[in-house]
């Protein structure tokens, strides 16, 4: 994509239609037409906006008599309701009355019948006496006193399980809400009348210990009752079926409580117990899942709420009151997550706390002046990577201590980042290179067709050796085997023996490549097979080139995560010793924060002419967010010499976001001529933008070409409006523009505002800046920048804070 705004088209001044005088004619017309139809609409609304309010007035008017109507209807059906309930109420006076009277009989007649009943019984109780009497002595002391029947423990049992008044589940007359349920099934007595009922239907020894099963009994009450307050998602295949279990598990329990002692007892009790076994199953399944989302969602907050806590003992400038009470919080949530799940919530925990510290930031750095910067930095424990290991490790790929910073640089910015292939851009070297492999696989090919093998094969089969034992680990056994097996000393004496045999030499080279290559690289290899031997050597070093990448693009994906953890310390840490020997100084960064503070002081003063603030009210963030979106937003275009040291790393990147800077800037520019020439709808603009993006990263793209395709979107113009349309595009896509500059302004205030907020900026936004059509390429750069500038500042906090400090303070000063 070219580089600059400037440098992207051939304008042709000396055009004939590109006079000033033209312009503004035609210019003039346009407005004017504009005019015209801003008009035509205002008065179109106008008359909507009358229509409107006298719709609104009498809609109004028609709600008044509604409201009106019923209120009456609503005090008619009152008196009514009001005049039946009292009839209703004489009636059952009248019936409690009659009651009344009816139950002092009924007391009456059960007094005189048991009265009756106990002199007939004292009776026959003397008459016993007297026939015991005239017994013999020796038979009455054979006789037995009558012991008093005592009642059935299971029946006095049953008596109180009943006297609980627990809600019976085939009368949903009886059922209780959940608060009153609730209070009920936690109660002691129901809870220890309930295991010793349970006990006896599954013939269970009665102790403290099956009281589980007894709670788990009383639950299924609530389960049936309240399904809406116990379940999540009361539509789930598994909350239905535990619900329907329930049911079917309490009706058959309240069948076997009113059959015991009767015929079928055993029955009902066999079937009871059935249902339980299944219920219990259930519901153990059902409690195990929830258990599961519950500390999903708890170790969710615990995260959230730690976050908030740095954020908010960074905000209070220190102040610790607000931390501590969150860290109460946090001890609670954590005593109850180890109740919940033990030492494996815990370690869930952990893990869920160690992903958020590894991908965001959350500390603050406190500052000795007044205004803290925004600078965050990981709260937990950094895994332990030696950066003599990550030296190491970067040296297998690079060659000097810049590159290994560059590459690091790369793995923590660019998660897509991969090694490639080297192509050189030099036709000649390549042609070079072609000429040279192509002369010696000719020699090798001419030599195996006449089968005089010389030692330049021996020379290609140690060289394919080597690059298979790089691939594999030294202490493993595919290594130990190619060593072993590929005997270079045989091979020679095969070759001046002239028994070497290529092909099946080859054949086994690609054995050994297919076990140790990615999978992806299996249709090559099976290509590979069915060549002649010659083209086999020179496609198996291709091949082992890339299994090289292959291996060294998994090494990096494997040392991204560790590297997160020091890769700010190790930048820093290589950063000071560049600038301890002398390599880079701090000049142009100096210039370029002083310039930004300058700014911003200016721009204070002018709100303040009081002086009622000091210039320390600036944020030491809010300047460096504005010195680095003046970087994208200025007009120059940015090259290594110019940008500040500390960008020594992101010079590419930097350009690269200039370039997508203007590029957004360019086609919201295009896209509101498109609006002004034409009446085209949000699709078709939306259209539009993706056709100007991708013309615009081909370099040959023109003015006329961006004229063309507006006028294709416009659709059918006069042949003067094609004029005007090419000279209105030409004179848009130029710093100097009204419209450019003003869509370049809010470009970069949306990057601002997302680098402030950290967050991008709403649709509502978006859409009030006339950006809404380019609004997924301007997310994606100012997610790309936020990413960048929250790097730059964790690395570069120390020398920005002290830049910025000395340039605030020169400031306050004058």
């Amino acid at each position: 994509m070219p580089y600059h705004l400037e440098k992207r088209f051939n304008r042709n001044l000396n055009s004939s239609f590109n006079t000033a005088k033209q312009v503004e004619i035609k210019r003039e017309a346009i407005l004017q037409e504009r005019r015209n139809k801003l008009n035509e609409n205002f008065l179109k609304v106008k008359k909507r906006a009358q229509e409107m309010q006298a719709l609104r007035e009498y809609q109004n008017d028609l709600l008044s008599k509604s409201l009106a109507l019923a209120e009456s209807n609503r005090k008619f059906h009152i008196e009514q309701r009001r005049a039946a309930s009292k009839k209703i109420l004489e009636r059952a006076k009248r019936v409690v009355l009659q009651n009344q009277r009816r139950s002092k009989e009924e007391q009456e007649r059960r007094r005189a019948e048991l009265e009756s009943r106990i002199e007939k019984t004292e009776a026959r109780r003397l008459a016993h006496l007297n026939r015991y009497k005239k017994q013999p002595k020796g038979l009455i002391q054979k006789s037995t006193e009558t012991q008093p029947v005592k009642k059935s423990s299971w029946s006095v049992l049953l008596k109180l399980f009943y006297e609980l008044n627990l809600p019976r589940s085939s009368s949903s007359d009886t059922w209780l809400s959940f608060h009153a349920i609730s209070q009920l099934i936690h109660q002691a007595k129901v809870i220890v009348l309930t295991t010793k009922v349970l006990n006896t239907a599954l013939k269970q020894a009665d102790d403290e210990s099956r009281r589980l099963d007894a709670r788990v009994l009383l639950t299924s009450y609530l389960v049936l009752m309240c399904p809406k307050e116990i379940f999540q998602n009361v539509e789930g295949e598994d909350e239905k079926t535990l619900h329907h279990s329930a049911k079917h598990m309490l009706h058959l329990f309240e069948t076997w409580l009113d059959t015991h002692g009767r015929p079928g007892a055993t029955t009902a009790r066999v079937c009871f117990v059935e249902a339980w076994n299944e219920y219990r199953v259930r519901f153990e399944a059902w409690k195990s899942r929830d258990r599961e989302e519950l500390m999903e969602n708890t170790i969710a907050y615990y995260v959230q709420l730690s976050t908030l806590r740095q954020t908010m003992i960074a905000d209070q400038n220190g102040d610790r009151s607000v931390g501590d009470q969150l860290q109460r919080q946090l001890d609670q949530i954590k005593h109850r997550l180890r109740k919940l799940g033990g030492s494996a919530a815990l370690e869930s925990l952990q893990r869920a706390l160690e992903h958020v510290s590894a991908s965001t930031s959350t500390g603050r750095r406190h500052q000795e002046a007044n205004v803290k910067p925004r600078t965050p930095v990981l709260e937990e424990e950094k895994e332990k990577v030696g950066k003599d290991q990550l030296s190491q490790f970067l040296g297998t790929y690079t060659s000097s201590a810049r590159t290994h910073l560059q590459l690091a640089h790369e793995l923590v910015l660019n998660p897509e980042f991969s090694l490639e292939a080297y192509a050189s851009k030099d036709t000649l070297e390549s042609q070079v290179r072609q000429t040279v492999e192509r002369a010696f696989f000719d020699q090798i090919k001419s030599e195996w067709e006449s089968g005089q093998m010389t030692s330049c094969v021996l020379g290609v089969i140690k060289d394919l050796k080597q690059r298979l034992l790089s691939l594999a680990q030294t202490s493993s056994s595919l290594h130990e085997r190619i060593e072993q097996e590929i005997d270079l000393v045989l091979i020679e004496q095969e070759v001046k023996q002239n028994v070497f045999d290529l092909k099946k030499r080859m054949d086994y080279l690609l054995d050994i490549m297919s076990s140790m290559c990615a999978p992806v690289r299996d249709s090559e290899l099976e290509a590979i097979r069915e060549r002649e031997p010659i083209e086999q050597i020179k496609d198996i070093f291709h091949l082992l080139d890339h299994m090289d990448l292959d291996l060294a693009n998994f090494k990096l994906r494997a040392l991204r995560r560790p590297l997160m953890t020091i890769a700010v310390d190790y930048e820093r840490e290589k950063f000071a010793e560049m600038l301890n020997d002398g390599t880079i100084q701090l000049v142009k960064t100096k210039g370029w924060l002083s310039e930004s503070c300058h700014k911003l002081c200016q721009v204070a003063a002018q709100r303040n002419p009081e002086k009622i603030q000091t210039y320390a009210k600036l944020s030491h963030d809010a300047i460096f967010e504005e010195a680095f979106v003046s970087l994208l937003h200025q007009t120059r275009l940015l090259t290594a010499s110019e940008l500040p040291e500390t960008f020594l790393l992101d010079t590419k990147r930097m350009i690269e976001f200039q370039n997508e800077f203007q590029a957004i800037t360019i086609v919201a520019a295009l896209l509101m001529l498109a609006r002004n020439f034409g009446r085209a709808n949000a699709q078709v603009l939306s259209g539009l933008a993706v056709k100007l993006f991708g013309m615009l990263e081909d370099k040959s793209t023109s003015i006329d070409h961006l004229a063309v395709e507006i006028e294709r979107t416009v659709g059918k113009i006069r042949a003067e409006r094609k004029a005007m349309i090419r000279n209105m595009v030409n004179k848009t896509l130029s710093h100097t523009d009204t419209v450019y500059s003003l869509l370049s302004r809010r470009v970069a205030l949306v990057i601002k505002s997302t680098l402030q907020n950290k967050r991008f900026v709403s649709d509502a936004v978006i859409t009030s800046n006339g950006l809404e059509h380019v609004h997924n390429n301007l997310q994606a750069l100012s997610q790309r920048v936020l990413k960048l500038v929250q790097h730059h500042r964790q690395v570069y906090a120390v020398w920005y804070d002290d830049i910025i400090h000395c340039a605030l303070q020169s400031h306050t000063n004058e």
